[in-house]
């Protein structure tokens, strides 16, 4: 069989599983957003049959043996990018049935404990969905071991390793434990400096009540500035911000809103955009290919925190806003006024309300954790004594509560562990895309003027148009 004919059968052949990957995202928008909690048992047990659907398309022993062939002989870097991920995520199906539909059910339960629980503050009430999440973490990490082993020759040496590779490939334990010693020792020495220094801590804005209705026209006005497209964009509110590329013509965000302190609700709309913008600016040729999507999860985190920090948090960006935000929040602030309040800079109890600069401390205590409960070191139990000891370690604050300490993130339950230290390789992504950015333009001169087009053109050329032809590290 020629390389084309091989190719187009294998992608006739992928339409299938596009088409079901395209209905389980609206189906996880709609449990984020709108879905009764009663339904959760039924959405769980739906969603295990999709992933059996899914899973008897990949392993179908025709596609398989195509897929291997088109291994041998892509050519292209496009070729190649396509044979990649689909071996990959063959080997993610390959594991057993009632694993996989075991998995499905108990995260899809889970998800809805996790928030009751964290709604009482009660860890105990979790304890024993996250025990079976750990569990059958370990087991599927496991069967993943032996078949990239087999499938591709390649060697994990433990299975936090193998669960790294899942959200960022290539980038193991090893380079983790690196980057975290280095960050730990340099940001502790910069967090120790600002709060010796007389940069604010608290600002007054931070206890102002906003109308509701009005947060909602600011968070739109700004994502019009900055080239939300609503013909294939939504915008929605959930408990925890999140970003769904359905298709690279449906790409929906959330925020959510509190009664005071509207950076949180904004920066929360900025950052979602930056998720946003890559799925929206995804080539169009890779649509229903396996490339469509972003090659892992530090990569694009890195945009997310592009848009929030390097342009949001300017004072650039913080200047040409301020009569918008006096304007449609009916407050008084001036421009340094409103900078010193998006920067200030203060160790706090939840990670996706905290500063630049402790902002990754966050990151090592959950890393630390998941790494130990996938190693057997720690029980998932003993997770809010260690998660305490850790905040009062790194930034010298004890939660009171387990809503504001181990609960208060929904990964988890969503058995999405291995997740976490990809935020870190995110923001340091995004400062280096800043440095290379700024090789080619002024960046800020663009954002004093309230033009991002050439910003955003610059990030599809560079990183969105490719999807996931190319690794991250690559």
């Amino acid at each position: 069989m020629e390389k084309e004919e091989l190719m187009k059968n294998i992608l006739d052949h992928y339409e299938k599983i596009w088409a079901l990957n395209y209905y389980s995202s609206i189906s996880s928008w709609d449990s984020e957003t709108s879905m009764p909690e009663g339904s959760a048992k039924e959405r769980g047990e739906a969603a295990s049959i999709l992933t059996l659907m899914k899973k008897s398309l990949y392993t179908d022993k025709t596609f398989v043996d195509m897929v291997e062939k088109f291994y041998d002989v892509a050519e292209t870097d496009k070729e190649k990018g396509m044979a990649r991920v689909l071996i990959r995520n063959i080997i993610e199906y390959m594991v057993p049935d009632e694993l996989l539909s075991e998995f499905q059910k108990t995260v899809v339960e889970a998800k809805v404990v996790w928030r009751n629980a964290k709604k009482k503050g009660e860890f105990n009430e979790f304890v024993p969905y996250l025990e079976k999440i750990v569990d059958l973490t370990k087991r599927r990490a496991e069967v993943l071991m032996d078949l990239y082993k087999e499938k591709l020759d390649r060697e994990f040496k433990t299975h936090y390793d193998v669960l790294l590779d899942r959200y960022e490939e290539g980038v193991s334990s090893r380079t983790y434990d690196s980057i975290f010693k280095e960050l730990k020792n340099r940001l502790k020495r910069i967090l120790d400096a600002i709060m010796d220094s007389e940069w604010p801590s608290y600002h007054p804005l931070e206890w102002v009540d906003y109308d509701r209705r009005r947060m909602e026209e600011l968070n739109t006005k700004v994502l019009n500035m900055v080239g939300f497209d609503w013909s294939y964009m939504a915008l929605g509110e959930s408990a925890h911000p999140f970003t769904i590329g359905i298709g690279i013509d449906d790409v929906r965000i959330t925020t959510w809103y509190h009664e005071r302190d509207f950076r949180k609700s904004l920066m929360a709309t900025l950052h979602e955009f930056g998720h946003a913008l890559y799925e929206r600016q995804i080539d169009p040729s890779l649509r229903k290919t396996p490339v469509e999507g972003a090659p892992g999860l530090g990569i694009h985190e890195s945009q997310s925190r592009f848009w929030e920090n390097i342009v949001g948090r300017s004072g650039e960006f913080v200047s040409l806003i301020t009569p918008l935000i006096n304007n449609v929040l009916g407050i008084k602030a001036d421009e340094e006024d409103l900078f010193f309040y998006f920067n200030l800079v203060r160790p706090g109890y939840i990670r996706t309300e905290a500063d630049e600069v402790t902002y990754n401390f966050h990151i090592m205590i959950r890393y630390e954790i998941e790494k130990s409960l996938i190693e057997g070191k720690m029980d998932v139990k003993d997770v809010p004594e260690t998660w305490n000891r850790m905040m009062e370690e790194y930034l010298g604050l004890v939660p009171p509560n387990d809503s504001l300490g181990a609960l208060q993130d929904i990964h988890w339950s969503m058995g999405a562990i291995g997740y976490f230290p990809t935020y870190t390789l995110g923001n340091l992504i995004a400062a280096e895309l800043l440095f290379l950015m700024e090789k080619d333009f002024d960046l800020y001169m663009y954002v004093e003027k309230g033009e991002f087009s050439p910003i955003r053109d610059w990030l599809k050329e560079k990183i969105h148009r490719h999807g996931s032809i190319y690794t991250s590290v690559e």
